[in-house]
């Protein structure tokens, strides 16, 4: 190959590389305007046509250039043209690959235009680079601005489509090897809190799935099914193994002795309550019986009535609490069973355990049940109790749910739940919290929803599911919708399902 031809084809690359990451930025901010849709045929549509171009403009003599401009055109569209035939599942619509070159050529121009912009500004005023920038923020923000509107009107207008498009995205994702679901989460929180969020993701799946039986009894067999294959994907050595690292034992085959388990025989027995509530089969009964007796003689054991999370570790409230959840929806199915080791706990908890400040359930309690000095109340903790509360406890869930949000909730242009209710944090990190920015806490906010949704307080719920649009972006790949944010935490995205389908 001559050395031009090289150089040229390097060039190519380069051009094609920026102007389809351009691209690219900028569909995902603007409105939804090509069929709802930023899917992978969308994408490879742009890549086509931007490479042509910028072979095109390599290659072709100057003088040509301008009479032969069609000829990318009619390339890209052959290319599309056939490929649209010969899939049987493209997502593009025939109209959307005739027309989408028109975004590349809209986002050229207005390339070229700002550079020219900024350049006269330049020149004219000292802070000329500082305007023009200013005014392509301001711009960029009113794109996404104008996206979130478009799709939570859209979100709105249909909600069985986007609740069961969530619904089939998270199916792909966990109905799969227990290996496979651990990988999905992030291997840079460790090998523990990969399996804990592995865990939450299966247990607020087969919680929507429940939720989503309730709201439309036609999907009823299906989600049957795949909550079974969640438990037994939960169930596996593999899923397992975070919880027996912690302990020294597997919290299946100790399940006569003393150590606590409490996260994970909790959550297992929550996803086989949401079974047999979808109808399922007697085929876990057995198990169940034996989970909820051994959290029930294991509570009652306990110095006060508090199981820690790990060894050495604080009792976190949250995690006692799908303890006692999963006691109260035993109790439904048996007869009042354990009843009264739930109603124990709530009075405890009103009296004992809720903070002298505030009045909401503390976060964390020492092992004898005592309150740590000084330990702060975390607003996604806070959330997250007052959601499980709702299964336990009508009028405590609700008290504990006004409280929280008259001490956490904020609103504004990006409405959410603080993390922390007496002090700053613009920016912080924390490993159940998440990024906190601007003082809100993601899982808090997310957890916000469920307790919103079963109380219908619509304002809060729009506000978070608006929140949830502005910094996730939901994005759909066929019939399939998730948040961008998904690709790296899914367990967020199975939450808020959970949560939004709470009622």
């Amino acid at each position: 190959m001559p050395e031009d031809s090289f150089l040229y084809m390097i060039d190519s690359m380069a051009k094609t590389c920026k102007w389809f990451a351009l691209q690219a930025l900028l569909f995902f901010l603007m409105p939804y305007v090509w069929d709802y849709e930023y899917s992978g045929s969308t994408l490879l549509l742009m890549l086509v046509y931007t490479m042509l171009n910028a072979v095109y403009w390599n290659f072709v003599p100057m003088g040509k250039r301008v009479r032969l401009l069609y000829l990318p055109y009619v390339a890209y569209i052959i290319i599309g043209v056939v490929v649209y035939c010969a899939t049987d599942d493209w997502c593009a619509p025939l109209w959307q690959v005739i027309l989408l070159p028109m975004c590349g050529a809209t986002c050229f121009i207005g390339v070229r235009l700002f550079q020219r912009g900024a350049h006269k500004l330049r020149k004219r005023f000292r802070l000329g680079s500082l305007v023009a920038y200013t005014a392509l923020i301001l711009c960029l923000i009113l794109l996404k601005v104008s996206s979130v509107a478009s799709m939570r009107a859209e979100a709105m207008e249909n909600e069985r489509a986007d609740i069961m498009g969530r619904r089939d995205y998270l199916l792909g994702k966990l109905i799969t090897s227990p290996e496979r679901v651990i990988d999905q989460m992030p291997s840079i929180v460790g090998a523990q809190f990969q399996g804990e969020w592995a865990l939450y993701s299966c247990s607020m799946l087969s919680a929507a799935l429940a939720n989503i039986t309730q709201q439309y009894p036609e999907t009823r067999d299906e989600n049957i099914h795949h909550i079974e294959r969640l438990i037994e994907i939960v169930m596996s050595p593999e899923l397992r193994r975070y919880d027996a690292m912690r302990w020294g034992e597997d919290p299946l085959e100790t399940l006569d002795g003393n150590n606590s388990h409490v996260s994970y025989l909790s959550h297992l027995a929550w996803m086989i309550c949401s079974y047999k509530e979808a109808g399922g089969t007697d085929r876990y009964d057995e198990l169940l019986t034996s989970l909820c007796a051994t959290m029930n003689r294991r509570i009652l054991s306990s110095q006060a009535l508090n199981l820690p999370t790990y060894p050495g570790e604080a009792i976190y409230i949250p995690d006692m609490l799908v303890a006692i959840m999963a006691l109260q929806k035993y109790a439904h199915l048996h007869q009042g069973q354990y009843r009264t080791t739930v109603e124990q706990w709530v009075r405890r908890a009103k009296r004992e355990w809720t903070d002298k400040d505030t009045g909401v359930l503390v976060s964390f309690l020492q092992e004898d049940g005592s309150q740590y000095v000084g330990s702060p109340v975390k607003g996604s903790y806070s959330a997250l109790n007052c959601y499980y509360l709702t299964f336990i406890d009508e009028e405590f869930a609700r008290e504990q749910y006004m409280k929280a949000k008259a001490l956490f909730w904020k609103d504004g242009l990006v409405p959410g739940l603080k993390e922390y209710h007496d002090r700053t944090c613009l920016i912080g990190m924390d490993i159940d919290a998440g990024p906190i920015l601007l003082g809100l806490s993601p899982s808090g906010t997310a957890f916000f929803a469920g307790p919103a949704s079963h109380f219908v307080d619509t304002n809060v719920k729009n506000d978070i599911l608006k929140t949830a649009e502005i910094a996730g972006h939901t994005i759909q790949f066929g019939h399939k919708r998730h948040y961008l944010l998904a690709n790296i935490a899914l367990v967020g995205e199975a939450i808020m399902l959970a949560m939004r389908t709470h009622r």
